[in-house]
């Protein structure tokens, strides 16, 4: 697959990454964010678990967010988001880098108290079905923190059950997610092997 943009030097705070968003980085995810939350109703309709029923935001938040997250990681790689949309959803494929699947999970939750834990979280094991997985944060309404990276075979040998009051969760704690930086050299490694 062939890269149309270069890779963006994020601003480096410890082993996370900042990327500003800008004003069309910005359009770009409410759009699309108005697009899915419109096949979402149609969903809904349908009986498909809404899902602001698991957390406090409603579903455009929630995809607007996942949005910004996904953004900032195709500028930190340089690859463009998926921006393709089917009543079944993306498969949990948010992107593709040499031809290996990637999932980005963006929290709103940037800052964290001193004894919290960042966890990268999935609902079931089946839902990490991508390459790889990248957990992101919104700082502020045009930056996004990109925490790091994991491959599913590290998420799987490492990860834990968490329950948060909403059932188990499956998650990683942020220490083992490798930096955002190292990304394509875990790629080329993996397709070497």
């Amino acid at each position: 697959m062939k890269h149309n943009k270069k890779p963006l030097k994020g601003l480096l705070q410890g082993k996370n990454m900042e990327i500003p968003l800008n004003a069309g980085e910005l359009i770009l995810a409410a759009h699309h964010s108005g697009l899915i939350e419109g096949v979402k109703m149609m969903q809904n309709q349908r009986g498909v678990l809404n899902n602001n029923r698991i957390c406090d935001q409603g579903d455009f938040a929630i995809h607007y967010t996942g949005m910004l997250g996904e953004i900032a990681v195709g500028k930190a790689i340089g690859v463009n988001v998926r921006t393709d949309l089917t009543f079944a959803g993306d498969g949990f494929v948010d992107m593709f880098y040499d031809k290996q699947s990637i999932q980005v999970k963006t929290s709103t939750h940037a800052y964290l108290k001193p004894d919290q834990i960042r966890y990268l979280i999935f609902t079931t094991l089946e839902e990490f079905s991508t390459d790889w997985a990248v957990l992101c944060s919104v700082k502020s309404p045009a930056l996004v923190v990109i925490h790091g990276f994991v491959s599913r075979k590290k998420f799987m040998a490492k990860q834990t059950k968490q329950n948060f009051g909403y059932g188990d969760r499956f998650c990683l704690d942020e220490k083992f997610l490798t930096p955002i930086e190292r990304f394509q050299e875990a790629v080329r490694s993996s397709n070497a092997s």
